[in-house]
């Protein structure tokens, strides 16, 4: 059965291996088959065949992939009587409009022969079970990557996954703080601004400055690091913010702290948008033409691996002392936990996520203005983690997508004027979206009193126990 095993994943790789080689072939092929597909030259002898190739060419060098598929299409469409098609150029074609899709598909097989050589090889049976998750793992990033192609980069799919990832990451850092440790605050929102504004202002090519801080001299810094840097040092930011305000604001508990940290989130939004930091800040106006992603793949990676890194926290013995002031103050002092050290650093931790969620948003937004990290914000990121389950991990997440994908995109048609013959549909009109909402929020809240999922996580040995159970029980009947 080893053997089998072995050899199944040798031939999904080999196949794997070979059909990336041939898309990444047809990645760049596309000028040389403009050239194919007219070989008789007869663009230069036709004004708007020429015109529509070079639409394509234009579109190939600015790097818009979805732009390109689109011109080519057009080309092809109009001006097939013209071009010549072999079977090898409508091979390479379907190469070229296929290679994403091809590629991430591959990658997946890949991930598969992995897990079946680790199932073969691991008598110790200590990696079998990071097999399946790393299958999984593979086909959520590769499914990523074929939709996003599929579909389009901005398509309302796409919009809905990649905010979603970013809350998903807020809603899990500030779960951390409020369903973990137990302490209820609502400063959230002033350290994604903060996040938000140390990416912005740390990644703005230096050739743009002069454009972004034209009321202030080009702006008093005049360098720029990579994104990925800029990210680090915006938790970073952020996590030296709440330190400081840590310091006082710890020492309270229940609704005093949530003031406190809400009067921060409030202060600090009128500070970046005072003059006197313009050259800094930019004052009240708009900071843009940072660098932003160009995947949800970018979000979903970063998301991701902070979201693990909190899930390594909590099951730690840190976590474990979280846990246990959140249950019972005297009892964790009791033995022997300094409660002030362990509610600053989950404070401290909490906020630096938070950050980089407010460098992610700043990146999905492409503009950053101080005016939009409202308190409300605060409350939409406080709704989902009560909604996905306060000590839920998963629960969060899942609350995430549901979250922005009721907000952004199922409920839309609610805000359109409807009419059935000569009758208008009552009650549908502009703002309807948001009392539809409010009211599937109330009912949420009101049958799942604990949330979706509770203090519970997404098991996937827990689902495949259950699912054992239930056919052992219907083989009995």
């Amino acid at each position: 059965m080893k053997t089998v095993k072995i050899l199944i994943a040798l031939v999904l790789a080999v196949c794997a291996v070979t059909v990336i080689y041939f898309a990444q072939s047809a990645k760049d092929s596309l000028p040389g088959l403009l050239e194919t597909m007219d070989a008789q030259q007869l663009a230069a002898q036709d004004d708007k065949m020429l015109k529509a190739r070079d639409r394509v060419t234009d579109a190939l060098e600015e790097g818009d992939r979805e732009k390109t598929l689109r011109n080519l299409t057009r080309y092809l469409d109009g001006f097939s009587d013209k071009l010549t098609f072999s079977d090898g150029v409508n091979r390479e074609l379907m190469l070229f409009k296929n290679y994403p899709v091809l590629t991430a598909g591959s990658i997946f097989l890949l991930a598969i022969a992995l897990a079946l050589v680790v199932y073969a090889l691991d008598k110790g049976k200590k990696f079998k079970k990071l097999a399946l998750p790393l299958v999984l793992i593979a086909a959520l990033y590769c499914g990523i990557y074929i939709v996003e192609n599929i579909t389009g980069v901005n398509s309302m799919l796409m919009t809905v996954l990649k905010k979603g990832a970013i809350y998903a990451l807020i809603a899990v850092s500030m779960n951390l703080l409020n369903g973990f440790t137990g302490l209820f605050s609502l400063g959230q929102a002033g350290f994604m601004l903060i996040g938000a504004y140390a990416y912005a202002i740390l990644s703005i090519p230096v050739e743009n400055r002069a454009q972004v801080y034209q009321y202030y001299a080009g702006g008093l810094i005049q360098f720029s690091l990579p994104p990925l840097l800029s990210i680090v040092i915006a938790g970073l930011a952020a996590a030296f913010f709440a330190f400081l305000i840590g310091l006082p604001v710890l020492r309270l508990k229940s609704d005093y702290l949530a003031i406190a940290t809400l009067g921060f989130a409030e202060i600090i939004r009128a500070v970046f948008q005072y003059e006197g930091l313009g050259p800094i800040t930019n004052g009240s106006n708009l900071l843009r033409r940072f660098t932003v992603f160009s995947t949800a793949l970018y979000p979903f990676a970063i998301a991701g691996v902070c979201i693990a890194l909190i899930t390594l926290l909590i099951h730690s013995t840190y976590g474990r002392a979280f846990k246990a002031i959140r249950d019972d103050e005297v009892a964790a002092e009791a033995m022997g936990i300094n409660l002030f050290a362990h509610k600053q650093l989950a404070f401290v931790i909490s906020s630096f996520f938070a950050g980089v969620g407010g460098a992610l948003l700043a990146m999905y937004q492409t503009t950053v203005q101080a005016a939009a990290f409202t308190s409300a914000m605060t409350y939409e990121i406080l709704l989902i983690v009560v909604i996905g389950g306060m000590g839920s991990i998963s629960g969060s997440v899942i609350a995430s997508f549901l979250f922005v994908a009721a907000s952004e995109w199922w409920l839309r048609f609610l805000d359109n004027e409807t009419m059935i013959g000569s009758f208008q549909v009552p009650l549908l009109r502009s703002g309807f979206r948001m009392v539809a909402f409010s009211a599937v929020i109330m009912a949420v809240v009101l049958f799942y009193r604990k949330g979706i999922m509770g203090d519970k996580e997404f098991s996937l040995a827990r689902m495949i126990g259950w699912t054992r159970r239930r056919k052992e029980a219907h083989d009995e009947r």
